[in-house]
């Protein structure tokens, strides 16, 4: 970064910045602008889900996880910010490792016996139109 206004748009909520790279391929011409987004920090490791697994309920964001006797719980969850990809990341609420209910939501109840499936966690269908994601992350219950 060479240069960051002081000034934020008001009516866009942005900063101007400009950064110097190397363009080798000739991809981008003069005149262009691009929207970019700059890491605040390092990478985190974190629990991804579909948005199509978190349900509410008056405000409070949840998931139905199976337990190991195929019983769904319900757990409030803590959000966190949405990837490139479509996927949610969950900062509270939920540990590596528990299946997560990805279809079906709205018939599943906490203490219903379920017969899972594991399921490939996929971005939702808009992510995948605009080319990000590809074969899902994490794996999932249905």
């Amino acid at each position: 970064m060479d240069f960051l206004d002081n000034h934020v748009d008001p009516s866009t909520g942005t900063i101007k910045a400009r950064a110097v790279f190397a363009n080798t391929d000739r991809f981008l011409t003069p005149g262009l602008f691009v929207r970019v987004r700059v890491p605040l920090g390092d990478p985190r490791p974190s629990l991804l889900v579909t948005e199509r697994a978190i349900g509410t309920d008056q405000g409070n964001k949840f998931l139905y996880v199976v337990n190991d006797n195929d019983v769904v719980e319900y757990r409030a969850v803590e959000l966190g910010p949405q990837t490139d990809d479509g996927l949610r990341a969950i900062s509270a609420g939920i540990r590596p490792g528990e299946r997560v209910i990805v279809n079906g939501i709205q018939r599943a109840r906490p203490g219903l016996t379920v017969a899972p499936q594991d399921v490939a966690m996929q971005p939702p269908a808009t992510a995948r139109r605009r080319g990000a994601g590809g074969p899902g992350r994490p794996v999932a219950s249905s």
